[in-house]
């Protein structure tokens, strides 16, 4: 019993990089968010530079983009993080990983439902990436970007319960982060080039995304889902 309750309490390499991952990004988000709450110069040069990549209406690269933000759009990215979930439940007998997704996807976004009620800027199509814009003041919020938060989360998590289905090498652990982090950026550049958010609106969700993403992988990473014979745990070194 004292073994067990040592292995529990013993943070290892992977809960380390977890807990780095959340108070980094939490740590950028909070940053961002002061610079675009004070309007600073250089985030103000920075996202009117991000509106040279719109497109225009009825072009093969704006079809791309409505492609592109399917990877943040919260129903799908779900619905893909709940086929995972039920898959792991129906391989180990626990509930776990379904309620590891629920509950991981309600914090993110109560936390961003927050930040969008108190934040209010001009929309891309004005020109002018103005905090606390009284034309936009009472509307669903722009900042940060919801489908950047859900994208940055439900990719990070869904590789998360990959890997718990059998002991992934290190390697292919740093490929499937580069991978989510490359799907978060393509899902970005989308929304960019339709117009929808300014690049610190995206950027400010993916930090939010990746922070809740992390803390709710490092609080889990340790707990023992395998109810049958045949689950195979995740190495946990």
């Amino acid at each position: 019993y004292l073994l067990e309750v040592g292995t529990l309490l013993t943070i290892d390499r992977r809960q380390l990089l977890m807990i780095a991952i959340a108070i980094i990004s939490a740590s950028l988000a909070s940053w961002t968010t002061y610079q675009v709450a004070f309007e600073r110069a250089w985030i103000l040069r920075l996202d009117k530079a991000g509106l040279s990549v719109q497109v225009e209406r009825g072009t093969s690269a704006r079809d791309l983009a409505e492609l592109f933000i399917l990877l943040g759009q919260r129903g799908l990215v779900v619905a893909v993080l709940l086929v995972a979930a039920v898959w792991l439940h129906r391989a180990t007998g626990s509930w776990h990983p379904v309620a590891l997704v629920l509950l991981g996807t309600l914090a993110l976004n109560i936390v961003v439902a927050a930040m969008k009620l108190v934040m209010a800027r001009s929309r891309p199509i004005s020109g002018e990436p103005r905090f606390l814009n009284p034309d936009t003041l009472g509307e669903i919020g722009l900042f940060p970007s919801g489908h950047a938060a859900n994208a940055a989360f439900s990719w990070l998590v869904l590789l998360y319960l990959l890997s718990r289905k059998g002991a992934w090498p290190r390697w292919a652990s740093a490929l499937g982060g580069v991978i989510a982090i490359a799907l978060t950026a393509t899902m970005s550049l989308g929304s960019m080039m339709l117009g929808h958010h300014w690049l610190t609106d995206l950027a400010t969700g993916a930090f939010v995304g990746w922070a809740i993403a992390a803390a709710f992988i490092a609080g889990d990473i340790k707990v023992a889902w395998a109810k049958k014979d045949n689950w195979q745990l995740a190495a946990t070194s």
